[in-house]
């Protein structure tokens, strides 16, 4: 990687890359071409330039010139011709009057030898001064708070623009900076650039500062996020012996979607995500259809073939056991053909079930801890399909309230609108909402040891989940605040902590 000083001590805070060329003997060259001098200069004024003439200090070759070099704001069109150490830029249009003008290179000149690349900004204004104002920009992920690399942060005359006048895009560290800009009113606009078309499209992390407002040299945080999609499903997939996974918005009734033109057996794991059983459909091309949208998959016979398979979580904390499976399961299960089995071979049955979709709770008849086997006996458990499991042994970690600790919050302010949500390994284990009174503290029991996050969100509309950015409706991301520095939670211990 190289990132240089250029040009008069501008540095854009954008990462610059290096390609590794063969060794021909002696240390590696890691510098990027130099630019020496141009015409006009940098810094030019009253000037309006046809061509912009930039030398460097070795030969050189272009990538990709037509969009790695830009024009700020973009008032005529440029063309870009490499002539030995040198690159020709021919301006296209009329430039207007007591404008500065930034002319960006971003990894578009690279040296022959090993392809070393920066970022170079040229100036010039068409006026007696140059603009003086810049702006420093925070780039994040606004639920995990992670710096992002490669964002463009945009300056626009208005919310609706789809041109932006100024841009730039994010470090590594996620920092971003515009300099030389005018004392303008601009809307500032992030996004991930997914298909590098320039655009803000709907599928995209994106971030947008619905007001207007004038540069002041101050940070400004950009927290991107993926608007919800609506309307359309994605990322179907077969999940046999039977049944079909994928994303369907809750917007989306669950009694409008079809397959192959009928209505299944359709349930939904969470707010934009279903299930649906294939059930008695033939093998073959299936096509998923709503109002809005259609997905195209296929069933194979290898797949209808697939055996019927459970997975259990672990470890199991009680009083029930949760079990996963790769079809949607029949609600008569044979409980009397299931069992837990001691290290000692006694057998603890099962007092009651719950079937969810491809869920299926247990709760034993007296919860045992320790390493047991779970016993499920030929045709105990059917899929939908009638597809019926195998007789099944899963090994079991089942612990006890002696091996749990507990986490006790408390907040200095009233938690009235929040919404909690307590995460370990990247996964939520539970959450807490509906907040009543003045009670500001928030218990969590019966944890497995280990280390915790705790996430609180900004329910601003009260639906109980976090919401990203809603540009049709101009709102931002709800606040997310993360509290990493959660003591480690110890079996038999209670810890109790105080947050801002």
């Amino acid at each position: 990687m190289v990132q240089r000083l250029l040009l008069g001590g501008f540095m854009l805070l954008l990462l610059s890359c290096a390609q590794v060329g063969a060794l021909s003997g002696g240390g590696r060259d890691l510098k990027a071409p130099e630019l020496i001098s141009s015409s006009p200069t940098m810094g030019a004024l009253n000037t309006q330039p046809t061509l912009i003439h930039l030398k460097f200090d070795e030969y050189i070759e272009l990538k990709n010139p037509l969009e790695t070099f830009r024009l700020e704001p973009a008032d005529a069109k440029i063309s870009v011709v490499l002539s030995k150490k040198s690159v020709l830029v021919t301006l296209k249009g009329d430039l207007n009057p007591n404008t500065t003008y930034s002319l960006y290179i971003d990894g578009g000149v690279k040296d022959i030898s090993e392809g070393n690349d920066s970022v170079y900004q040229f100036v010039f204004a068409t006026g007696s001064t140059l603009d003086s104002a810049k702006q420093v920009y925070r780039v994040g992920d606004a639920y995990s708070k992670n710096s992002m690399l490669g964002v463009t942060v945009g300056l626009y005359d208005s919310d609706t623009s789809a041109k932006p006048r100024y841009l730039t895009k994010s470090n590594e560290d996620g920092w971003a900076s515009l300099q030389y800009l005018p004392q303008d009113s601009f809307y500032i606009k992030a996004f991930m650039d997914l298909n590098r078309n320039g655009l803000i499209d709907v599928n995209e992390p994106q971030d947008i500062r619905f007001k207007a407002c004038i540069p002041s040299g101050d940070s400004i945080p950009m927290l991107l996020s993926k608007p919800r999609e609506r309307t359309r499903m994605h990322s179907f997939k077969v999940m046999p012996p039977g049944m079909i996974v994928g994303h369907l918005p809750e917007e989306i009734s669950l009694s409008d979607v079809r397959v192959n033109g009928r209505k299944e057996p359709i349930y939904r794991i969470n707010r934009d995500s279903v299930s649906i059983s294939l059930g008695p459909i033939e093998t073959g091309p299936i096509v998923v259809t709503t109002p809005f949208d259609s997905v195209s998959l296929l069933y194979t016979e290898k797949d209808k073939a697939t055996p019927l398979k459970l997975q259990v979580s672990q470890p199991c904390v009680g009083p029930f056991i949760m079990l996963t499976g790769n079809a949607i399961f029949d609600s008569s299960i044979n409980t009397n053909a299931i069992y837990l089995l001691g290290a000692d071979s006694s057998k603890v049955p099962i007092k009651s079930v719950k079937v969810d979709c491809n869920r299926i709770q247990l709760v034993p008849q007296t919860w045992t801890t320790g390493k047991l086997k779970l016993v499920i006996g030929p045709n105990a458990i059917k899929g939908i399909g009638g597809v019926a499991l195998v007789e099944t042994i899963l090994d079991l970690l089942c612990i006890g309230e002696a091996e749990l600790g507990s986490l006790y919050v408390n907040f200095n302010s009233n938690l009235s609108g929040k919404l909690l949500l307590l995460e370990k390994d990247g996964k939520t284990v539970r959450s807490a909402n509906n907040f009543l009174g003045t009670n500001n503290q928030v218990s969590f029991k019966n944890l497995v040891s280990g280390e915790y996050q705790l996430v609180v969100i900004d329910d601003l509309n009260g639906n109980g989940v976090w919401d990203a950015i809603r540009p049709e409706t101009k709102e931002a991301a709800e606040p997310v605040q993360r509290y990493t520095k959660i003591p480690k939670i110890r079996a038999n211990w209670d810890v109790e902590v105080n947050l801002e």
